[in-house]
């Protein structure tokens, strides 16, 4: 049977935190098999070493002067409150610690227990909630900023109030569209097909779509959602979605052979009514004009026997090719 003082050991040995036991000359009388594992120690090494070992170069000099406080009024605490703690392993690394002291007397002397508990997960998962924190708030700006534009070009000009209401609608739902699709890819960007399909969906059958696979990135998605939003606004009401027989071919591709290599995108609308360039220039136009002009260039041409539209950026600027390690 075994003893209490066996029990107690057994206990400590099978602790879920390091514990160190530190004596009254600042050397350790005891640490756990724990303890060990968390600061790289082989069984019992870390017997008879001084405290300060544990402590990063850096910090060591101020260490005693910190034991000397504690000495003053020894107290069951936690350590450094308010700080970031950092012990050092046995190989010279650091990691995050939670450090909690009670000091203790035995058969006389005097001694205190440190409970070590390795937090270095933890404080990435914070850091990364901070860097998520600051991109949403960083997303949540521009799109207020995108917002914005859209809200007062849509409801200023000739428009009447519901024609107005409808416009922007369409167009928040637009840049809705894309949003849920670089959620679903975890903001890495959004395919650029998908992003195609969701806009023309209602007209499938008479839009094809033939281009590689390509991922937008973020800043460039909600761009080309508002850009072949006003697109396919625009052949509805004047262009080839608004006759019976109208099509529409959209096609894009990767320039290997420019430098840098170029992303070009092509619009092209066949079967409706004779077009005829426009007597004046409104929103929606703008649009189309000015989304991509900060990426690369472009071009709209008022054929009469179909709006054109093609444009052409560096490839950087607008995302990449999936699946094509040679880009």
């Amino acid at each position: 049977m075994r003893s209490p003082r066996d029990i107690v050991h057994m206990i400590l040995e099978s602790g879920p935190s390091g514990l160190i036991l530190v004596d009254g000359g600042a050397r350790i009388a005891f640490a756990n098999e724990h303890a060990e594992e968390m600061l790289g120690f082989e069984r019992g090494e870390l017997l008879g070493l001084p405290i300060d070992a544990l402590v990063p170069n850096r910090f060591r000099d101020n260490h005693p002067e910190m034991r000397r406080i504690f000495d003053l009024a020894p107290r069951e605490r936690p350590m450094g409150v308010g700080r970031d703690l950092l012990a050092q392993r046995k190989d010279g690394t650091e990691f995050s610690v939670e450090i909690a002291l009670k000091p203790m007397v035995v058969d006389g002397q005097t001694y205190v227990l440190a409970v070590l508990v390795d937090i270095s997960e933890r404080k990435r998962t914070e850091d990364r909630q901070r860097l998520l924190i600051g991109e949403l708030n960083h997303r949540i700006q521009n799109l207020f900023a995108v917002i914005q534009s859209v809200a007062l070009s849509s409801l200023s000009g000739e428009r009447s109030l519901r024609e107005a209401r409808d416009v922007f609608v369409d167009r928040l739902q637009s840049l809705g569209r894309a949003y849920t699709l670089m959620t679903e890819q975890e903001w890495r960007g959004a395919p650029l097909r998908q992003i195609l399909a969701s806009e023309t969906s209602a007209f499938a059958d008479r839009v094809t779509l033939d281009g590689i696979d390509v991922m937008v990135k973020q800043n460039a998605a909600q761009s080309f959602a508002l850009l072949l939003h006003e697109l396919t606004t625009n052949a509805v009401k004047y262009g080839a979605l608004s006759a019976p027989e109208g099509s529409i071919a959209v096609s894009w591709k990767v320039e290997r052979d420019l430098r840098p290599t170029a992303f070009v995108l092509s619009w092209q609308e066949d079967g409706g009514p004779r077009v005829a360039p426009p007597t004046r220039s409104g929103y929606g136009r703008k649009i189309i004009e000015d989304t991509m002009r900060r990426i690369g260039k472009h071009q709209i041409e008022y054929a009469p026997d179909g709006l054109k539209y093609r444009m052409e950026a560096p490839l950087d600027k607008v995302g990449w090719v999936i699946d094509d390690p040679s880009l």
